[in-house]
């Protein structure tokens, strides 16, 4: 019995010793395990944040080029819009050679030689144009008269270039009557002046 002393004693310092290792290696590891655990924990946070953020990037990158496309089908919209008509000249038909006398919108013989020659013109050019044919009057007489009077000559004028060779379709009239003056109505050669007509030639 005394023999089996010294072993049961060595022994038994063998199991305390190996009790109290593992409770020390316990006490150490836990804390290194939670703060891995946590760190874990982190990294897939960010990695959810990094995965979040590149699908709003792509979603982004997606509107953008979802802009592109439609500012790019609207500028070739606006490139297939018809062009706006370029003036090509514009002839003003006075007093002096229109010779319209005050209150009349008939043509002279001066004035159909005039128009002749501009249709001549517009012939030898070989060109699709439009003709605008604006009529003005003087200040005399009421706002009504005169714009019905503007109307008359440039009708006057239209009918005159239509019997000369110019489409109808390619020309329109209209009246200013007396809102668009070029000289001072109180006098005679301003009156004069002021009776006119203007033709603007576009295409």
């Amino acid at each position: 019995m005394s023999r089996l002393s010294p072993l049961i004693v060595a022994s038994s310092a063998l199991l305390l010793s190996a009790c109290a290792t593992k409770d020390f290696v316990r006490e150490t590891v836990a804390p290194v395990q939670t703060r891995v655990d946590s760190l874990d924990t982190r990294v897939q946070a960010h990695d959810d944040g990094l995965k979040a953020l590149d699908g709003r990037m792509q979603g982004s990158e997606a509107r953008i080029v979802a802009l592109q496309e439609e500012a790019a089908a609207r500028a070739q919209a606006f490139n297939n819009l018809p062009k706006p008509p370029t003036l090509l000249m514009s002839t003003v038909l006075t007093d002096d050679k229109i010779k319209f006398s005050s209150g009349r919108a008939e043509l002279t013989a001066q004035a159909g030689q005039e128009l002749d020659q501009l249709v001549a013109r517009l012939k030898a050019d070989n060109q699709p144009v439009f003709v605008e044919i604006q009529g003005h009057t003087d200040a005399t007489g009421s706002d009504a008269l005169n714009q019905q009077l503007g109307l008359k000559r440039a009708e006057a004028v239209r009918l005159h270039l239509a019997r000369a060779g110019l489409p109808l379709a390619r020309m329109a009239t209209i009246s200013y009557g007396k809102s668009a003056p070029l000289a001072d109505n109180s006098t005679r050669e301003g009156r004069s002046t002021n009776r006119r007509v203007q033709l603007m030639v576009m295409r």
